[in-house]
């Protein structure tokens, strides 16, 4: 199980026991998203952080490429994700559309899937 944030990344505390906030299946979906959606680099607090976009749009043509790239980085994220599978890629413009399914584990140790979309900008062009 993982630790909840808030906004502003800080760890969430229960105020009235004073432990830790664990994360819940919407909040763990919710994560997946924006780990999916942010470029590595983005954040200048945490340049470490997010996929690397530049590295998938190089990978556009290769669907099987994308799929590995996205599930090796949401494999080294969250202890209890699963699998990601690449539903679809649609292009509009210099903008990819990325579709997925993303099965992780809940707290009952059963598998759970969240259907997602990540947008990656290819601002070179491709």
């Amino acid at each position: 199980m993982d630790l909840a944030v808030d906004e502003d990344g800080n760890l969430k505390i229960d105020p009235d026991t004073g432990d830790f906030v664990m994360m819940d299946d919407t909040d763990l979906a919710e994560s997946t998203r924006i780990a999916l959606g942010t470029n590595r680099g983005e954040l200048r607090w945490n340049p470490g952080f997010g996929l690397d976009h530049l590295s998938l749009e190089s990978e556009l043509d290769d669907e099987t490429a994308v799929e590995s790239e996205m599930n090796d980085y949401l494999e080294s994220q969250f202890d209890n994700f699963v699998s990601l599978t690449v539903d679809s890629i649609d292009r509009d413009g210099r903008t990819a559309t990325i579709k997925t399914e993303v099965t992780y584990l809940d707290d009952d140790g059963n598998e759970q899937v969240a259907n997602g979309e990540t947008e990656v900008n290819d601002n070179a062009g491709f």
